[in-house]
């Protein structure tokens, strides 16, 4: 019985051997026929032509019909047309873009290029959540009274006593939206009037002059900022200690490739709180800093610092000395370019004593403020 059960084995590996192999090689997409890559499943084809690698090889988006590029998930679709490269905004039909997505709308119909104010109505831009709403329309940003004439006269507004002369296109304006001055010639210009484009360049055609003064966007850093850290430092010999410093930071890089670069001079002081060892200390430090934005926005810097204490001891924990700074923190409020804050991981030791940074290195924590 147990032969019988071992030949048994044998036929089925050499079966097996048989279909993943012909002729002392592995089936690869060359050997599917144009039938088997249109229907894989046929008798005789080999297996790999299951493979979605081989059907995207023998397949372009080219392939992808009209019907395909709005429902590319459709059951005869080639599945190349699922590929987001494969698909374009033309393709997102009034349904898909209220509901991107619903069953077999591009995947392309997700992204925001894809929408403009044109697609939300005044109703969807005072609330966006509203049914029928392309779920979009809060990050557009869409200025309401772009919907309405801009030419339309206070004297539209309710209650007033012109309201008769109010033209027709005009008696459903929102109040914000009316104008003093109906011909444009003396209106003020605004944040609203400065397109998003006019950020990189407020002196770009099309950019009202007011956009270079009013500020819409932010202003930049500049050069100078002003920093302040506040925090504790360990000395493991032991000793604790408050540290606070106050300094600016010169940014000399900004608009070249080495804008994520800056260099901070700070003075400070270290008074002591608790420990056997060391005293209070000034310290003089100074940092070369590498800026980061990404996941989390952040910064590393190496330096030199001075630590500079009244007690002449012989100890190398109670003397003055020149240390080598590190410190990485990340930021977890406020802007890059206004006010924020950033916590940070600081460490320093005597450059005379980097042999011994277990028993003299001064380790701690930090808030560093910048403005």
């Amino acid at each position: 019985m147990k032969l019988k059960v071992l030949a048994q084995a044998a036929v089925l590996v050499v079966l097996s051997a048989g279909v993943a192999f012909a002729g002392g090689r592995a089936f690869t997409c060359d050997d599917c026929s144009d039938e088997c890559l249109e229907n894989p499943y046929s008798k005789g084809c080999p297996p790999v032509c299951k493979d979605p690698g081989c059907q995207a090889s023998q397949t372009s988006c080219d392939d992808c019909s009209d019907e395909c590029k709005k429902n590319p998930y459709g059951a005869d679709c080639p599945e190349i047309c699922r590929d987001v490269a494969c698909q374009s905004c033309e393709d997102c039909t009034d349904e898909c873009k209220i509901n991107p997505y619903g069953d077999g709308c591009p995947d392309i119909c997700r992204d925001i290029k894809c929408y403009s104010c044109d697609d939300c109505s005044v109703e969807c831009i005072e609330n966006p959540e509203g049914q029928g709403c392309p779920p979009v329309c809060d990050e557009l940003g869409c200025n309401i009274c772009d919907k309405f004439p801009t030419d339309c006269p206070v004297s539209c507004k309710e209650g007033s006593p012109d309201q008769e002369n109010c033209p027709t296109e005009c008696q459903d304006v929102p109040e914000e939206c009316l104008s003093e001055d109906p011909s444009g010639l003396n209106a003020e210009i605004t944040c609203d009037d400065c397109p998003p484009e006019c950020e990189d360049d407020p002196y770009a055609e099309g950019c009202p002059a007011e956009c270079q003064e009013l500020n819409c966007y932010g202003a930049p850093a500049g050069p100078l900022r002003f920093v302040g850290d506040l925090g504790y430092l360990r000395l493991s010999d032991p000793a604790d200690y408050l540290f606070a410093r106050l300094g600016v930071e010169y940014s000399p890089f900004t608009g070249t490739s080495l804008e994520n670069l800056s260099f901070l001079a700070m003075a400070g002081a270290a008074p002591k709180l608790d420990g056997s060892d060391g005293d209070d200390a000034l310290l003089l430090d100074v940092f070369a800093q590498y800026n980061w934005s990404g996941a989390f926005d952040g910064f590393i810097g190496l330096g030199f610092g001075a630590w500079i204490t009244d007690n002449d001891s012989d100890l190398d924990s109670d003397d003055s000395d020149l240390d080598f700074l590190a410190n990485i923190g990340a930021r977890v409020y406020g802007d890059p370019d206004g006010f924020n804050i950033s916590v940070f991981l600081e460490a320093r030791n005597a450059v005379d004593e980097l042999s011994d940074m277990d028993q003299y290195g001064r380790y701690g924590i930090g808030l560093r403020f910048q403005r």
